[in-house]
């Protein structure tokens, strides 16, 4: 195979690989008075950029709860920081001048699916609602609501503040309608809506459906 032949084929692949594994760039910036991230909860899918800017020259900066990723100590300068998320999971995060792990204070919370191709006819991330948690804190069940347009596969999953999955609420392809399920956190099996004798602390629910995800924090007071 001579280099004309070559040439075009390694293009071909450089196209095909540039469109499958292309990023998006999602923005959060930090703001002062109230100290806080904007938006301070972001839904991105593997491969994509998160990139932090302090644009109010606050003194802030950002750090992992599992402490993955950090954008060094806090600073009042107009830093930039950007990391790429590689894997699926649920990554609370925050800034160790005004916030803490778990969710206090200056905090947020980036949300990794996996890629998923969705047609016209599917639902998208502004189709469906995901409702807080009622009673918030609670003790030691609570309700979760959300409405879905359309039919989908409908996935509702519990996390800890180190993103681990902790119960599966919903697994199933669903009809378009409003849901409500009960969430017990002490007592029961972790399965059915149900686990194990969980801790006191700030916990993330997370609405996935036909691949778009939408995550709301809830708090179990003991």
């Amino acid at each position: 195979m001579n280099r004309f032949i070559l040439l075009p084929l390694a293009l071909l692949v450089l196209f095909i690989t540039t469109s499958t594994f292309s990023q998006t760039l999602h923005i959060v910036e930090t703001t002062s008075l109230p100290n806080t991230f904007i938006p301070s909860m972001l839904t991105i899918v593997v491969g994509d950029t998160v990139r932090w800017t302090n644009v109010s020259q606050g003194f802030h900066n950002v750090v992992a709860d599992d402490n993955s990723f950090t954008s060094g100590p806090p600073s009042t300068s107009l830093w930039v920081y950007e990391f790429v998320f590689t894997t699926v999971g649920v990554n609370p995060y925050y800034c160790v001048s005004h916030g803490s792990p778990g969710g206090l204070g200056m905090s947020g919370v980036i949300t990794v699916e996996n890629a998923t191709g969705v047609n016209d006819d599917e639902i998208t991330v502004e189709d469906f609602e995901l409702k807080q948690n009622y009673p918030n804190p609670f003790n030691p069940s609570t309700k979760i609501s959300f409405l879905i347009p359309g039919s989908g596969i409908v996935k509702l999953k519990v996390y800890n503040i180190l993103g681990n999955e902790i119960a599966t609420l919903v697994n199933e392809e669903k009809p378009a309608g409003s849901y409500e399920v009960e969430f017990f956190a002490i007592g029961g099996s972790v399965s059915g809506g149900s686990a194990a004798d969980l801790s006191s602390g700030i916990y993330y629910y997370s609405l996935t459906v036909n691949g778009n995800t939408k995550t709301k924090k809830m708090v179990l007071l003991k």
